[in-house]
């Protein structure tokens, strides 16, 4: 079973209301969960040519990916349409006919993910599993069991992450069963 490590931005918490300006995905093997290879990114916008959707983001959005130059992105020519996204990345993610074997999001909170990707991108999220292997759940767990709350760098990029998504998960892995033989979950 593949793991597909995914970010999103975006310029809300509401999938109907909000757009996704920033996708990253990665993916590994469910037995080598944090040996992820990077297979895409994109920012985007829903309409490239009209920046007045920007408007509507609440500030705290709004500045957080000002600083982090996200929005400039957004509204660059490099800007990609979210239906170009869907359609690169359906010809990464196959169709899994077994719904047991079907592609696991995995991420931070990766539920808030999912939601958006049923919104915007649903042929997408129709091949991939129900289940998350989310990251957030392992470290509350650990942390409920004495691991000390790791730090978030708080970059609010998807790209970086991602790398920090599965920074943690190892770094919960590697507290649970400190003495694994190498590769070894």
């Amino acid at each position: 079973m593949n793991l597909v490590w995914l970010d999103l931005e975006t310029e809300g918490l509401v999938p109907a209301d909000c757009n996704i300006l920033e996708i990253a995905v990665s993916m590994a093997d469910l037995a080598t969960p944090f040996d992820a290879t990077p297979v895409y990114h994109a920012a985007m916008c829903i309409d490239p040519g009209r920046p007045a959707w920007l408007q509507k983001t609440n500030a705290y959005v709004y500045e957080m990916h000002v600083k982090n130059g996200l929005f400039a992105e957004c509204v660059s020519d490099r800007a990609v349409d979210f239906r170009a996204v869907e359609r690169a990345l359906l010809d990464i993610i196959p169709w899994v006919e077994d719904k047991e074997e079907r592609p696991t999001l995995a991420g931070s909170s990766i539920h808030f993910d999912h939601a958006f990707l049923k919104h915007w991108m649903p042929t997408l999220a129709q091949r991939l599993s129900h289940r998350h292997y989310d990251v957030s759940a392992v470290k509350l767990f650990c942390q409920s069991l004495g691991m000390e709350k790791p730090a978030k760098a708080e970059a609010h990029r998807a790209r970086e992450d991602i790398l920090e998504s599965i920074a943690h998960a190892k770094r919960c892995a590697e507290w649970l069963v400190p003495n694994r033989p190498s590769g070894v979950l």
